[in-house]
């Protein structure tokens, strides 16, 4: 390009002399001519003639040349004047610091004000780059060649993506500077144009922009209704002490927080402010944790959430909203901070008893029984691999559709009917004629959809662990019932209702409250209360993990509609082969850090739902071990590593497991983790107990004590 662009400001010389030779040729072939045509004594008349009108010729085309050189040599040298008076002009009248660098890294001429900035005594020097520049030079010769920076990404073990790309920018007598560089050529030389521009103020300006940017957070109180039941203490005490400390917390930075609502409360503040309550991890939830109730041991917790998002007031509003459901869907006593691609929790250190009363139980049927009344039909669907209170809980829905529709034709369950769990439910399902079409697979529900259809998620809140992603995508109409702690995941869909509670023990306690605070509670077959306990005994472990006062409520008017443990004695019975897994699984059982117990399997096939029920159950059954306060059970195969957790009060498995890539319960989690081996698995599993035991465990005890 640079060879073309030279070429433009010289003269061809090949155009004339072709013209001369053409002309000269035309001469002499008329001149031959005129010698055979002519007499002698006319020949030296007309041949004179001849060679006058080749020298005039010529010498026109002489002249053309010569007035367009002496033009081409002006507008050269005007040329070659202007780009002297740039040169000077960008050296130091525009007081633009560049450089010219050659390709080894030595810096060979640099403008007046980069010599001004570098205290150089001349322009010619041969100065290192990396004397005053922190970029290496092989970014500044990726980004000449390339037109900017080369993005340097590496995946991580999990197969997440890394960014470690760095701005082509540097810092010179304490201003920064954006580099720009552009490749060049002299004398067979390769050599680099590096523009240095000045970017300290911009950085400032964006650096006060963001810093001051407002910030929406919404906080509640969680459960202080609940815990003054049962404790004697004054509420509006304790509210209005708790009041303080949240002003005291928004007066430290600046903020400015409003209650709006009876426990609830708005705050506005600035970037930089959650950047420092990020830092200290919303400290301010240890400071509400250890206000005490009663006899000292009851902590009060309250749940944040922020909308960190660019964007008008009420964008911001609408991600503290949809922030603060999350925390308060993965149990309470945690901020979430929502930036608009995803939902960061911080806090959770305690197993709150973010609960509900009758009332929001009736509420919350009746709002379902009428969304079900409106919707053109109703698809009920719950997790893959679908245990008892999957099942059972969507056969409890399945009965509250069929009494607030009166029809059973519009209903439906969608579920693995070649599970085995499903076919042994099914036993005793299959005499009641309600059901014998009641159940289709996902395949055929997407031929049931409609723009009317109402789906209903339950014991299920993760878009990817339900019976049919696919299904969620197609249907508009959604509704939530869950017990496990909300993902960190931002729905693509608004769900129509969402009543997620992570302190009940099992969805069939959810279900069985609807049921029972609904007009339709006698409504409830003898065999629906059987799989709603079911469920409910198998979540809770036979009523020894998560059961409390609520659960022991809903299994009564379980009982009272005919249910009881001897008519589900054989769901629960174990297989020989199950057995011996559990006692190969008892074998490996090692501790770690005194407090964790660990234990694993490996399988060289495709994991089976037999393998996995035997390891969540080994992790159940280390919780048994004195002194042990959380367990950890692998299971190892086709490259893919499942881990089950458990723990008592002290430890937050759900943390645990989400930094793994997993979720669940305060006190009962898992992840899985893919192409990874049984080894790695535990090295990652350590790496996250070390952290969490080194700061979190720690920090929570001494706040107990």
């Amino acid at each position: 390009m640079q060879k073309n662009r030279r070429n433009t400001y010289r003269t061809d010389l090949r155009q004339p002399l072709i013209a001369c030779a053409i002309i000269g040729l035309a001469a002499a072939v008329l001149v031959l001519g005129l010698a055979f045509l002519l007499p002698e004594e006319d020949l030296l008349l007309y041949g004179g003639a001849a060679v006058g009108l080749y020298v005039l010729v010529v010498g026109i085309v002489v002249w053309a040349y010569l007035a367009r050189y002496r033009r081409i040599t002006l507008a050269n040298d005007a040329a070659k004047l202007m780009t002297t008076e740039i040169h000077d002009m960008f050296r130091y009248v525009m007081d633009i610091p560049y450089a010219i660098i050659h390709e080894s890294g030595t810096v060979k001429i640099v403008s007046g004000a980069l010599q001004d900035l570098l205290k150089l005594r001349s322009p010619l020097c041969n100065v290192p780059v990396g004397s005053f520049c922190s970029v290496p030079m092989e970014d500044i010769i990726a980004c000449a060649k390339n037109g900017g920076p080369v993005r340097k990404i590496t995946v991580t073990e999990d197969g997440v993506p890394v960014d470690h790309t760095q701005p082509m920018r540097t810092e010179i007598d304490g201003k920064k500077y954006d580099m720009q560089c552009y490749p060049m050529r002299s004398r067979g030389k390769e050599y680099y144009f590096v523009v240095f521009r000045d970017v300290t103020e911009v950085l400032a300006m964006r650096k006060d922009a963001y810093e001051n940017e407002p910030v929406v957070a919404y906080i509640v109180i969680d459960s202080l209704q609940e815990l003054a039941q049962y404790i004697r203490v004054s509420y509006r005490t304790a509210v209005s002490e708790i009041e303080a400390k949240l002003k005291e917390w928004a007066a430290g930075f600046g903020g400015m927080i409003r209650e709006y609502e009876r426990e609830k409360y708005v705050l506005v503040f600035t970037r930089e402010a959650l950047d420092k309550c990020i830092k200290n991890k919303f400290r301010i939830l240890d400071t509400i944790r250890s206000i005490k109730l009663g006899d000292n041991s009851f902590p009060v917790t309250i749940s944040i959430g922020v909308g960190a998002v660019h964007g008008s007031f009420e964008d911001k509003e609408r991600a503290a909203s949809d922030a603060l459901d999350i925390a308060l869907q993965k149990g309470g006593d945690q901020a979430a901070v929502n930036d608009g691609k995803s939902v960061t929790p911080y806090g959770g250190r305690v197993n709150t008893m973010y609960g509900s009363t009758t009332i929001t139980s009736r509420v919350n049927s009746e709002h379902l029984c009428r969304l079900m009344r409106e919707a053109g039909n109703v698809l009920i669907m719950g997790h893959r691999s679908p245990d008892y209170d999957s099942i059972g809980s969507c056969v409890g829905l399945a009965r509250l559709a069929i009494c607030a529709r009166g029809d059973v034709s519009k209903i439906r369950v969608v579920v693995n009917r070649e599970h085995a769990n499903f076919r042994t439910c099914y036993d005793l399902l299959a005499h009641l004629p309600e059901y014998r079409s009641m159940f289709i697979s996902a395949d055929t529900a997407m031929d049931a959809v409609r723009s009317d259809t109402l789906l209903i998620m339950s014991d299920v809140n993760n878009v990817y662990n339900t019976e049919s992603p696919k299904l969620l995508k197609a249907v508009k109409n959604i509704v939530i019932i869950d017990h496990h702690r909300r993902q960190d995941e931002l729905y693509e869909f608004k769900p129509l209702m969402t009543y997620i509670r992570p302190a009940v023990a099992a969805a069939g306690e959810l279900v069985s409250e609807m049921l029972e605070h609904s007009p339709h509670r006698e409504a409830l077959l003898k065999e629906e209360a059987n799989l709603l306990l079911a469920g409910i005994m198998l979540d809770t472990k036979n009523f020894t993990v998560g059961a409390g006062m609520q659960t022991f409520s809903a299994v009564h008017y379980l009982y009272g509609r005919g249910a009881h443990a001897n008519a589900i004695r054989t769901l629960f019975t174990e297989s020989m082969s199950t057995l011996f897994t559990a006692c190969d699984i008892d074998s490996r059982t090692r501790t770690y850090r005194d407090k964790i117990a660990l234990t694993w399997l490996s399988v060289d096939h495709a994991a089976t739902e037999e393998d996995n029920i035997a390891v969540a159950k080994a992790a159940d059954k280390l919780m048994t071990i004195d002194g042990i306060e959380a367990s950890f059970a692998l299971l190892r195969a086709d490259n893919t590593v499942t881990i089950s957790a458990r723990s008592r009060d002290r430890i937050n498995v759900q943390i645990i497991m989400q930094r793994l890539g997993g979720g669940g319960h305060y006190d009962m989690a898992g992840t899985r983790l893919t192409h990874t081996s049984l080894e790695a698995a535990c090295v990652q599993l350590k790496t996250v107990l070390d952290d969490y035991l080194d700061n979190e465990y720690e920090n929570e005890l001494g706040m107990k004590r």
